[in-house]
This record gives C-alpha cells, sequence and structure tokens, in this order.
C-alpha cells in the first residue's frame, strides 16, 4: 500500500443486499442502502470492516492468536463486552472496551464502496454502464470524448447499424443516441483479472445526472415469502420484496492502514495480512443480508 492507502475492486459474484434497515412504501418492500446525495446504491465502509474484522479470525495461521481471537468472539461477560483488547483482532481492528475498561480505535479504515461499473443487459448483449467521473475517481488515465447531456459514449462496436445511421443504444426504458471512444477502460491496475478486463472492453458511458436513474431502474428484484415453522408452508399474507445489486457488479472502496497507529510489534505489514486474509474470504463466504438464499459473495480482484 502507497502511504498506507489502496483501492481495492470486487466483483459481486451473486446478487448483493445491505439492508437500509426497514419497509418503506414503493417498489419494493426491502431496501437497500443508498448514498443521500446521489441515491446511488452503495456498501457501508462499516459492513464491510465488520465482516472482513469476522473473517479474519479464519486467516490466523499461529495457533495461539487464533484461539485468542475466538476466545474474545465468545466473551459473553457483560463487563468485557466481548472484547479482550489483546488479541490479533482487537489489535488490527480496535475494541469498544477491553478487560481494562478502555476504547481503542483500530489501525485500519475501510470506507464505503461505490458502483464503478454497472450491468445492464441490452439488444446488443451485456454492457457495464459508469460514467467520466466514476472511472477518473477509480484511477483510469483517459481523457476520451464524454458524453453529451442525452447521450452514450461506447468503446466497443454496436452491432446492426451501418455507417452514417445513428447508433442508439437501450438501457432499460431509455434507448439514446451513443458515440464510440475506446479509450475508456478500466485502471490498468485491475484489467489483468480476466472478469474485468471483459466488462472493460464493454463500456458505456452515460452522464452523471442519469446514471442514478439507469441504476435503479435495473436492480435486482426478488419476491420471497415468510415460512411457518410449525406447518412448513407458507405463511398468509406474508409475501415480500426485496431488492440487490446483481451480480457483475464492479465495486471499488478505499483500505487506510493508520500507520500512525502501528507500533513495532504490530507493524503495517502485519494489519495488511489481516485485512487481506479477512476480505480474501468475502468470494467464499459473503457480505450483507440473505446469504442463506445464494446472495453475497464478492470477489476482491486486487488483493
Amino acid at each position: 500500500m502507497n502511504n498506507g492507502k489502496k483501492i481495492y475492486f470486487g466483483i459481486t459474484v451473486d446478487p448483493l443486499h445491505i439492508g437500509s434497515g426497514g419497509y418503506r412504501l414503493g417498489r419494493v418492500d426491502n431496501t437497500i442502502v443508498r448514498d443521500p446525495g446521489t441515491d446511488i446504491p452503495k456498501v457501508p465502509g462499516s459492513s464491510i470492516s465488520g465482516v472482513c474484522r469476522n473473517y479474519a479470525i479464519y486467516g490466523l495461521k499461529d495457533d495461539d492468536e487464533r484461539k485468542a481471537a475466538e476466545d474474545c468472539a465468545k466473551e459473553k461477560d457483560p463487563k468485557k463486552k466481548n472484547n479482550c483488547g489483546f488479541c490479533a483482532i482487537c489489535r488490527t481492528f480496535g475494541f469498544a472496551s477491553g478487560s481494562d475498561s478502555k476504547n481503542q480505535i483500530g489501525k485500519v479504515k475501510f470506507f464505503d464502496a461505490g458502483i464503478v461499473a454497472f450491468p445492464v443487459a441490452t439488444m446488443a448483449g451485456p454492457v457495464w454502464v459508469t460514467t467520466a467521473s466514476i472511472l477518473k475517481a477509480a484511477g483510469s488515465d483517459v481523457s476520451g470524448q464524454e458524453p453529451g447531456k442525452e447521450d452514450l459514449v461506447v468503446n466497443f462496436d454496436l452491432p446492426g447499424q451501418g455507417e452514417g445511421n445513428t447508433q442508439r443504444l437501450n438501457l432499460g426504458w431509455l434507448f439514446l443516441p451513443c458515440a464510440k471512444d475506446d479509450k475508456w477502460r478500466l485502471p490498468d491496475s485491475v484489467d489483468a483479472d480476466p472478469a474485468v478486463t471483459e466488462i472493460s472492453r464493454r463500456l458505456v458511458l452515460a452522464p452523471d445526472w442519469l446514471f442514478s436513474e439507469i441504476v435503479n431502474s435495473n436492480l435486482e428484484v426478488r419476491t420471497s415469502v415468510s415460512i411457518d415453522f410449525e406447518t412448513g408452508a407458507a405463511e398468509s399474507g406474508k409475501l415480500f420484496t426485496y431488492e440487490a445489486i446483481p451480480r457483475a457488479t464492479l465495486l471499488a472502496f478505499d483500505v487506510v492502514i493508520d500507520e500512525n497507529r502501528c507500533t513495532k510489534e504490530w507493524r503495517a505489514e502485519k494489519v495488511k495480512e489481516m485485512v487481506k486474509s479477512g476480505m480474501g474470504l468475502f468470494e467464499h463466504l459473503g457480505i450483507g443480508g440473505i446469504n442463506t438464499r445464494g446472495f453475497g459473495r464478492l470477489k476482491i480482484v486486487n488483493l
């Protein structure tokens, strides 16, 4: 990590549901977390941090370290508040209250994960929608043609339209004119992954003001019903819907190691190792809600 900071990129292997914590009237019952300024779905840094903290226990190679971390997680003494303050997990991620009744902030900071490229089914096949500002913020070093107020830019050839005709592409219910500029790609640091390479070859740049509408109109929505445990049948009147970020969405988030809080006994390299071991299990154990129904796996492509 340069100066303790690194941008991590992840691809959703399954739909991802980070619930907003309640019901509301509208298209679905259970909504997902959104950025309050843009209304674009996101994954809160607290969700990433909490899951990484939990999974990092499995990555501890030293038997004594792992046992201490497991005992800390199992501690039920209300005076200790489930944190010992001394194990590898507490020393890396911080703790609320240890055995000496003190608090300590973690040595690593997780920031919200935002959408970099969003998959949409079109008449030209699957494409990944993004914006010029998002790509630049993610580290893409490009200066290609940007979309106009009501049109798109694609970096691939659209089939079935000859020269001289206005090319158009559908994104859900939208049908917009588009131009081609193949200078737009994802950052080189993640483009080596086969899945990311395919995304990078089929990018659609939309205007910033329209990106939120495209994303929210193409989220995955599923319907479920509550089960009566006594009868094993569906409960009457318990049908509900929930939304999720679809599979094959590319996300990005910052992780910062606070080197000023690291010590000779617990160096930044050790913190980085703990973070990587925890995030490496996102692809197998998942994050967010509804994990038992096929949701939540997230592959970090640049560990």
